[in-house]
């Protein structure tokens, strides 16, 4: 497993018929930030592909369209900055931060690899940014869900948007306001499903043809 944290972070191996779907067919008006898809992350590098989706389980994207569909009640919209993870980077933040709690373990896998977790945050219908205890990938206090630190707008902003979650069937990570599981991911196994849309396949020619 170590070898591929060395050098094979672009070899998306597909798995036929693996059992995800994209999150955005099945949340219409979900935004997608796709942060390790950029250098705007905490590894402060890229190590997604280009045309990185937001894939998961079927259950998991399921229950956050629920809790879109109350968040678009109250005038809000979901916004995800990592959905399913393949283990390569997993193996890659991990030698960044081995720090359980923060980062999965990849010899076991964490839950972003089974498509079972998603980060995400608020916008408003109009996709603007509201206020939150701190950037995604922060690894200081005020991550925690109990910080009862900053602004009162970003208490207030955590809490919405921890009430839809949980409301509509995810676990929180109590370290990191973004991170919601869905209960029982641990049990569920590892996937290697390709990130961006596979292309058709060409047609082959009549024989005897250019």
């Amino acid at each position: 497993m170590g070898g591929l944290a060395n050098g094979v972070l672009g070899l998306w191996l597909a798995a036929a018929g693996a059992p995800v779907v994209d999150a955005t067919e099945v949340v219409e008006d979900l935004v997608v930030d796709m942060r390790y898809a950029t250098p705007d992350n905490f590894l402060k590098q890229k190590v997604y592909p280009d045309g990185a989706r937001c894939l998961l389980l079927p259950q998991t994207a399921e229950r956050l369209k629920k809790a879109a569909d109350t968040l678009r009640a109250q005038g809000y919209r979901l916004k995800v900055y990592d959905c399913y993870r393949p283990i390569a980077v997993q193996w890659q933040m991990w030698k960044i931060m081995p720090k359980p709690g923060y980062v999965a373990n990849p010899k076991k896998g964490g839950n972003h690899n089974r498509g079972a977790a998603v980060d995400l945050t608020l916008v408003t219908a109009d996709g603007a940014e509201v206020e939150m205890p701190t950037p995604f990938d922060s690894f200081e206090r005020a991550a925690h869900h109990g910080y009862q630190g900053g602004t009162k707008a970003s208490r207030e902003h955590r809490e919405i948007l921890r009430a839809a979650m949980e409301g509509a069937g995810f676990k929180r990570n109590a370290m990191e306001w973004w991170h919601y599981d869905l209960p029982g991911a641990t049990k569920l196994p590892v996937l290697d499903v390709p990130f961006a849309p596979t292309q058709d396949t060409p047609t082959p020619k009549p024989s005897g043809t250019d």
